[in-house]
């Protein structure tokens, strides 16, 4: 009973690391990559097997740019992750944007490894997170 108790719970951080996985972007763009859409279609048996699961999609910048276009920047991804999400069938009401642009940076240093990790969007769940199932 331990056993199997240990195996869901290490299958519910997978789900959970899955869910939570971000996309990035390149410089001054809001195409999915081919990358960015592999992260995606391993959320997909997530949200297929959560019928209640709600998320928040966060765009994000890095520090080029004004104040203004990294906002719209930052909502263009976080829109074009929706889009790709809701025409593999996902409910597009389960699924919030909204943008960062360049105020959450994960990495400070101004480089383009640091800017690289910033141009992205990121996940967090808003409603169902406690009843999460790993998919079968």
């Amino acid at each position: 009973a331990a056993a199997e108790a240990a195996a869901r719970e290490r299958a519910l951080a997978s789900t959970r690391a899955t869910l939570a996985a971000a996309v990035y972007f390149e410089y001054d763009s809001d195409e999915l990559s081919g990358d960015a859409r592999s992260t995606l279609d391993a959320k997909l048996p997530i949200l297929r097997a959560n019928a209640g699961l709600r998320l928040r999609i966060a765009g994000n910048t890095d520090e080029r740019g004004s104040d203004e276009y990294n906002l719209a920047l930052g909502q263009r991804r976080a829109a074009s992750v929706k889009r790709y999400l809701s025409d593999q069938g996902i409910d597009s009401g389960r699924m919030d944007i909204i943008s960062y642009g360049e105020e959450r940076p994960v990495v400070t240093e101004s480089s383009e490894e640091g800017w690289r990790m910033n141009r992205r969007a990121e996940f967090e769940i808003t409603a169902g997170g406690d009843a999460l199932v790993a998919p079968r």
